[in-house]
């Protein structure tokens, strides 16, 4: 009995030591690519995607008067504290910060950046007041983007009652780099996330895809230093990567930093560099 035992106890340590063997589990935390801002001059190649825009509040106007006719200050005591929501096709992107006691807010803190957005899509702003607990906006304007209003690079979307509000719709703005994150593992590295409208991603190359070879060397056959130093300085020619996806097909593909065009949601998760 205890001969079978210590049996099957060496027979597990095999297999768990054949496991650790195998280089499924990263060996160190997840490293990234290099992340910067893109060029301020010159075309980017690939352009913006047709569906993708920067959103910017620019500012706005409220009524002079609340929506039962009588003055601000006769319903509140002071005036508004305004807030525009942007929605599109009823979902909402965003909302700005609320400017107090005014009714010609700048919003200069409102959220800025990348939105999936696209001509024939409906936008709505709609225009409240923070300062008070009525579930009922100032005001509602809906429009459907054109491309002219693309075109335009700004659309005011006129409230009822003498309000306004700027909404700047421009090409999506891009950060530059590869566009992807690896682990480094005892057989080589893998490919851990990729990011949306990148280079990386532009080649076919997924999150899960084993790196097989850097330049035409096998990864088995260098130090986990050597690649990681390899993956993040990518020279101007780039670098040749042969990668594995889950289902055994490989792709050959030269690698460049270029236009990432991330959308708002993702830009601040990104280690960009100045």
């Amino acid at each position: 009995m205890r001969s079978r035992v210590r049996a099957h106890v060496l027979a597990l340590v095999t297999a768990v030591s054949s496991f650790g063997l195998a280089g499924c589990s990263p060996l160190y935390p997840e490293l990234s690519t290099k992340f910067s801002e893109a060029p301020k001059s010159g075309a980017y190649d690939p352009p913006p995607p047709p569906d993708r825009y920067y959103l910017s509040v620019k500012g706005g106007r409220v009524p002079p008067k609340a929506r039962d006719g009588r003055e601000w200050d006769q319903v509140f005591g002071s005036l508004p504290d305004p807030i525009a929501k942007v929605l599109v096709n009823e979902k909402e992107l965003f909302s700005t910060n609320a400017d107090s006691d005014t009714l010609e807010p700048k919003w200069e803190k409102a959220p800025r950046g990348n939105f999936a957005i696209s001509a024939g899509d409906k936008i709505q702003v709609q225009l409240w007041n923070a300062n008070t607990l009525s579930d009922t906006p100032i005001g509602i304007r809906e429009l459907t983007l054109t491309p002219d209003m693309i075109t335009t690079g700004e659309v005011v979307f006129e409230i009822s009652g003498g309000g306004e509000v700027t909404l700047a719709i421009e090409p999506a703005r891009p950060i530059w780099g590869a566009g992807f994150w690896f682990d480094l593992r005892n057989d080589g590295a893998a490919i851990s996330r990729v990011v949306d409208s990148s280079p990386a991603t532009r080649l076919g190359i997924r999150a899960g895809d084993r790196i097989l070879k850097i330049d035409g060397k096998p990864t088995d056959g260098m130090s986990l230093n050597e690649i990681r130093s390899t993956l993040a300085s990518i020279p101007t020619a780039g670098r040749k990567l042969s990668v594995q996806h889950d289902d055994g097909a490989t792709l050959e593909v030269t690698l460049k930093e270029g236009p990432i065009y991330p959308l708002y949601k993702d830009y601040e998760k990104l280690p960009l560099l100045p």
